[in-house]
């Protein structure tokens, strides 16, 4: 049996208190696509709500530190927070990226142990344009396509979209790998290959993302056999 999972590692740009001194001068950046992923969050609120399942979600900017990467990762901390000393790193990770991780960890090896398959959701946007190059996707799967469950899964929830919305682009493991460095690759390596979906969900920032969230979720509804519930 499924139990769903749904998480959001980019839902905001809040700058804790504590560290307001290094992003004087940087609103512009918070509020772009380096400061966080535009609408992602509310996604993941609607699709948890709507399918009754736990959310998961930091809204700490990825530019104090990215809980989407591994902690070995260059990226991991931005240029804003590159010069910070180790003490200082180590308690931006003691209090701002460890929890949520080991969050979504402990929820993926709870419903593990107690028999399911998790179908973890990793909810993400892109933005339409980047470094001159324009992104041909409107809704996107990252997965590894070497893992029959995860597979199996993308084609099921794309099939289910397609039929309620013909009019988007749909792509797989696009504009990124599914297998680059993600706290969805970090779980494949921790628990049980027969236990565990990862699926990061990328929409395009161009759409209004609220116009998705209700065939996202009943396309998602559909994929994991269940109906969605009305609100």
């Amino acid at each position: 049996m499924n139990r769903l999972l749904v998480t959001c590692e980019h839902g905001g740009n809040r700058v804790p208190r504590g560290f307001e001194a290094l992003f004087r001068g940087a609103g512009r950046v918070l509020r772009s696509h380096r400061g966080y992923d535009r609408g992602a969050l509310e996604t993941a609120k609607f699709l948890a709500r709507q399918l009754g399942t736990e959310l998961v979600a930091t809204t700490i900017t990825r530019l104090l530190v990215d809980t989407n990467r591994s902690e070995s990762n260059p990226s991991l901390f931005s240029e804003i927070t590159a010069s910070l000393d180790p003490e200082k790193r180590e308690k931006v990770l003691d209090q701002f990226y460890r929890p949520h991780r080991n969050a979504v960890e402990s929820s993926v090896r709870r419903w593990i142990d107690s028999g399911f398959t998790v179908v973890h959701v990793a909810s993400h946007s892109f933005t339409p344009l980047l470094n001159g190059e324009v992104r041909h996707a409107d809704v996107s799967w990252l997965y590894d396509s070497r893992r029959p469950g995860e597979r199996e899964f993308v084609y099921r929830w794309r099939a289910a979209l397609r039929s309620l919305r013909p009019d988007l682009r749909l792509r797989r493991n696009y504009p990124y790998r599914g297998t680059s460095d993600g706290l969805t690759t970090h779980l494949r390596r921790a628990v049980p290959e027969s236990s565990y979906i990862g699926i990061e969900l990328e929409m395009n920032q161009r759409l209004a993302v609220a116009s998705l969230r209700r065939v996202l979720a009943e396309s998602l509804g559909q994929a994991l056999g269940k109906g969605v519930e009305k609100r």
